[in-house]
């Protein structure tokens, strides 16, 4: 007889809430082995008995087969002495270790339970709250690690016998989904108004439906926040809902029913469509295809649209194919996630109704926004279904640190060894609620993981929020370098980080922004190899505003220069600048609004020939000297060139002010391009082609971190 042997497994990584006990539990049977699995602070551990090569190909399945929302980053197995059990267990979770297992983000609704809501026969028929381990609220209602009910927002739902049959059943897709529930014991929707509950269950959505098909503007609770929904169609009620959040012109993202709706309206390609179905489901940006939406995103020629991602959303487009889904808050405040909040914006008539529900939101977070130039990935935002997933760094160092990013989109990042636990977008901590909510996130995450603060980065801005003098300074280019070439596995690599944004503070003491960055194997080190020529912002602040004063500034116009003039080497203000000179936009109502109505102008460009000769890029040194495009722009405009060429050629003028820097480099050398000017669908696509044709194969965006400012906590955290 073959001996019996055993062996424990500790497993680590996204392996809670995604069903790997209960598969572990089956693969356990198959291969007639007994032992147990459990949940642990630090992942999963397993101890398993029966032949070798039976346990073997247990282990080889579980590797190679795990749950398909798992995601195991590491596993440790030793063998243990037999002990001769004779069944194979699930046991309670136990809070011991260090809490090093991964939370899961929030995952979208699956087809499984999709099906159930829309079968009649189904006890969970029409309920708004259905999940199960494959899908449903993870961490906008986690408490505290390891990731049972009680210590999530469910704490307060008991299960029917019913559901925790399903629960405790381990061949059931239910088994330990800690949010599960059932009309009978599971959270309830809630209609409010400014008088208070006007009706609940499926009578409050059918009470929705009709505010919504006449005109309303109600808020609907999602995941990690209240969304405000409204019919597009409607350009009456769009117009008070612009009023409302004060944004004239800004576009607004849009959920549509299913993906057919999609392609009626938008180009989509093959990775589009996969961002779109993914278990993340976030708002892509994709190009128009039908214009009769233009209204709502009036700026650009793209349209950001989501699929429904939770039963409630499923459930809600049996009424609709096209809603607005904007976040709920006033402008460039946290989004809403409680009653109170809820109430407080009825009580000025923010919208007409709010459908909320009982089940608590712990960790608010906004729908995630991605861009695909390429064929790669590009996010904008990263929040919703993307975080708190983990970002493993090869080559960074061992020691921790909390980074603090940027004022501007910000995000914070805990760094714990090689993995780098990137927040969900805060906003712009310019708003005093925006910087309580990231101290609020920081505490929650630094009990999640069991961190203790010690070493502090942030920017290197004086004026930034978090300044204090304990802290260490990080110059913000560098940051958004290394968050680029972290991502990529290039830290301890010679590197020419190229990072193009509108603002940051120099070691000089200047706003920077169009910066070339020679960083060695010490990636802690950079010299500044090349830049734009320095041009001043008259009224400091008020010129990212008042962009024609910026203009009159590349116009050589004559322009009050005070004290309160900084210099700036910005790709950013210059698109600022550009703009105005072109007629565009004299004041902005949102950040980057210029350079995106000049992008939209560039892309409508349509001739194979231009009308005057390209703008000459001219290098002096080290200084990218804009002033013969400025005046090469001056002539077209003279000249009755369209605006159309003229924002087009400008476009190509930066892509090959780039290349006509490294041109002389060797071509095997490794580039990174970083910050928030590579938002820019078009200049990146100009920009890749022109490097091809050039030879450099060897390029790196940010892809699964955003470009913009989001990135800096990242970077920070490499230090």
């Amino acid at each position: 007889m073959s001996e019996l042997k055993r062996i424990r497994i500790s497993i680590k990584g996204i392996v809670q809430g995604v069903g790997f006990r209960p598969t572990t539990y089956r693969y356990a049977q198959e291969f007639n082995l007994s032992g147990f699995v459990m949940n642990t602070a630090e992942g999963v551990t397993i101890e398993v008995e029966g032949l070798e090569q039976s346990l073997n190909s247990f282990l080889k399945k579980l590797q190679e087969h795990p749950p398909k929302l798992a995601k195991i980053t590491n596993i440790v197995t030793e063998h243990i002495a037999p002990i001769c059990e004779t069944d194979f267990l699930i046991i309670t979770s136990k809070d011991i270790g260090n809490k090093e297992t991964e939370i899961s983000p929030d995952i979208c609704v699956c087809e499984d339970c999709v099906k159930d809501i829309f079968d009649p026969k189904n006890r969970r028929y029409l309920y708004p709250f259905t999940n199960c381990t494959n899908c449903g609220p993870r961490f906008s209602i986690i408490k505290d690690r390891p990731y049972d009910r009680a210590k999530t927002s469910m704490l307060g739902f008991k299960m029917c016998p019913d559901c925790e049959k399903e629960y405790n059943d381990p061949n059931n897709r239910r088994f330990h989904a800690q949010p599960n529930a059932c009309p009978k014991c599971g959270p309830e929707l809630i209609l409010l108004n400014a008088k208070g509950v006007f009706s609940l269950g499926n009578l409050a959505l059918n009470n929705l439906i009709d505010k919504i098909k006449k005109g309303g503007i109600c808020a609907i609770k999602g995941i990690g926040g209240f969304n405000i929904a409204c019919d597009p169609n409607n350009k009456e009620t769009v117009r008070r809902l612009r009023k409302l959040k004060d944004r004239p012109s800004k576009s607004f993202a849009m959920m549509m029913k299913d993906i057919e709706t999609v392609k009626r309206v938008c180009i989509v390609s093959k990775a589009e469509e996969l961002l779109l179905l993914s278990h993340a489901a976030p708002v892509v940006i994709m190009r128009k295809k039908d214009h009769v939406l233009d209204h709502i995103s009036p700026d650009n020629n793209y349209y950001g649209v989501m699929l429904p991602y939770t039963p409630l959303h499923k459930i809600l487009f049996n009424s609709f194919d096209t809603l607005i889904m904007t976040s709920a808050n006033k402008r460039d405040e946290p989004i809403v996630i409680n009653d109170e909040e809820i109430n407080d914006l009825l009580d000025v008539g923010f919208f007409d109704f709010a459908l909320t529900n009982n089940r608590e939101i712990v960790n608010r977070c906004d729908d995630s926004i991605v861009t695909v130039v390429d064929n790669e990935t590009m996010l904008i935002r990263r929040a919703r279904g993307y975080v708190p997933t983990a970002i493993n760094v090869k080559g960074a160092v061992s020691t921790n640190n909390l980074s603090l990013g940027s004022d501007l989109k910000n995000t914070f990042a805990i760094k714990t060894g090689e993995k780098v636990y990137l927040s969900q977008y805060i906003g712009d901590l310019e708003d005093d609620r925006n910087y309580e909510y990231q101290k609020e996130e920081i505490d929650i995450f630094t009990k999640l993981l069991n961190f203790k603060v010690s070493d502090i980065n942030t920017d290197a801005h004086p004026l930034y929020q978090n300044n204090e003098k304990s802290y260490k300074k990080i110059y913000h280019h560098h940051a958004h370098a290394i968050s680029a070439m972290a991502e990529h596995g290039l830290l301890g690599e010679k590197v020419l980080a190229i990072v193009c944004d509108g603002t940051g503070y120099g070691t000089d003491g200047n706003i920077w922004g169009f910066e070339f960055l020679d960083i060695y194997n010490d990636y802690r080190k950079f010299d500044r190899a090349a830049h734009l020529k320095y041009f001043y912002l008259p009224g400091g602040e008020k010129a990212v505003i008042e962009i024609d004063r910026i203009a009159r500034v590349l116009m050589k116009e004559e322009v009050s220069i005070s004290i309160n003039c900084p210099k700036t080497s910005s790709l950013g203000r210059l698109f600022d600048g550009v703009t105005s000179i072109c007629g565009l936009l004299h004041k902005v109502s949102y950040e980057a609004k210029a350079a995106i109505l000049l992008q939209q102008r560039a892309e409508n460009f349509n001739k194979t020939r231009f009308t005057n000769p390209k703008y000459r890029v001219l290098w002096i040194a080290d200084e990218l000297d804009f002033d013969p495009m400025i005046q090469g722009m001056q002539d077209d405009i003279k000249d009755s060139v369209s605006i159309e060429e003229i924002a087009y050629k400008f476009h190509i003028w930066v892509v090959d002010a780039i290349i006509e820097f490294i041109k002389d480099r060797p071509v095997e050398e490794k580039i990174v391009f970083s910050g928030g000017c590579f938002q820019n669908i078009l200049l990146c696509k100009l920009l890749k082609q022109k490097l091809i044709d050039n030879g450099f194969k060897k390029v790196y965006f940010n892809n699964i971190v955003p470009t913009n400012d989001g990135a800096i906590s990242f970077g920070q955290a490499m230090f």
